[in-house]
């Protein structure tokens, strides 16, 4: 089927975007790298940090970069699983740009540790809001385009034919009172599952990240750190890689199980965030987060004299209970999809 100008488009778009995000990759690697060995800062940076920054930025740049040429050349090449891939992509978009812009909104001054001009700190302000808001209208757009049914239709009929079926005299006979299999009857895994299997595949590589840095956690209304934090790292790391691929495979159990932690991952942040005292616990999460990087205290005292981080986080977490309740909502209504596939002989 002949590719639609809008594929065509939304394709170009995309590659476009990919090139320019792995020139932006090369270029911070560039930048971080010169800052570090020619520019002293106070206080020092470890250069362990600073490596492993590096480290971090190429590999998120390249691999956002590799992912969206991938899927460019899939689009114009019709591959549905590119349609799908563009998909999460307007997905994560979508999430990234509210947050962002969300954060930006409740802030109630942007902040100016280096005594600029306002009226410069207010135009930047409106640039990235402006900035975030188009990002925002991209996600939408990709999202709504490519679930289109005529949209569909030139993805689903792309492929090369399938192979004549053999001569039935050649075909396997089933036993006597089982019911025939065909391929159009193999259940199909909703759209909605893709995402939040792939969503959690992509969530495993920040945990070790975690880990190693002996990031804090927090349970219900108290704030963990050293090894009962690295602990239930490790145990959100094996649930997201055991619930990732079940979903993908649509297995019953990992249905079950992905219910059972996005329940208390929506319990556990709506306790942490929204009982009494949540001013003190905020306070003690940033100061556990800040522990791990002693140098970044004094810029943390200069950040705090002009902008009061609380409101940006309280509205951060309002909108990351949102999100804990998407993947609970559509893994508890799309439960028929694993009875079906579970009925599969």
């Amino acid at each position: 089927m002949k590719r639609s100008v809008g594929v065509t488009v939304i394709a170009v778009l995309s590659l476009i975007g990919s090139l320019l995000t792995l020139l932006l990759g090369l270029l911070m690697v560039f930048a971080f790298a010169f800052v570090s060995s020619s520019t002293p800062t106070e206080p020092p940076i470890p250069p362990g940090f600073m490596k492993a920054m590096l480290a971090v930025v190429l590999v998120i740049y390249l691999g956002a970069a590799a992912w969206g040429i991938a899927t460019s050349i899939g689009l114009l090449r019709l591959r549905n699983w590119a349609r799908l891939s563009i998909i999460v992509f307007s997905v994560l978009l979508i999430i990234m740009s509210g947050f962002s812009g969300l954060m930006l909104v409740s802030a109630p001054a942007f902040p100016n540790p280096n005594g600029a001009n306002p009226s410069v700190m207010t135009a930047m302000r409106v640039v990235m809001g402006v900035f975030w808001l188009g990002q925002l209208a991209i996600g939408i757009w990709w999202l709504v385009f490519f679930n289109r049914a005529s949209v569909k239709q030139q993805f689903s009929l792309s492929g090369s034919p399938l192979p004549p079926p053999a001569p039935e005299i050649f075909a396997a006979q089933p036993a006597e009172g089982a019911p025939a299999v065909h391929e159009q009857c193999l259940p199909q895994r909703p759209l909605s599952l893709t995402i939040i299997a792939w969503f959690l595949l992509v969530g495993c590589l920040f945990m070790p990240l975690s880990i190693v840095l002996n990031a804090p956690a927090f349970l219900l209304t108290k704030v963990v750190t050293g090894r009962p934090a690295e602990l239930y790292y490790f145990l959100v790391l094996a649930l997201y890689l055991y619930v990732g691929i079940g979903l993908l495979r649509l297995k019953p159990l990992a249905r079950t199980v992905g219910v059972g932690y996005f329940s208390f991952a929506l319990v556990n942040a709506a306790v942490f965030y929204l009982a009494p005292g949540t001013n003190v616990r905020l306070q003690t999460l940033m100061e556990s987060q800040f522990a791990i990087f002693p140098w970044m205290r004094a810029w943390q005292s200069q950040w705090e004299a002009q902008f009061n981080p609380t409101p940006a986080l309280f509205a951060g977490a309002c909108l990351g209970l949102a999100l804990l309740g998407i993947p609970l909502y559509f893994l508890i209504t799309r439960k028929k999809a694993f009875e079906r596939a579970a009925g599969v002989v």
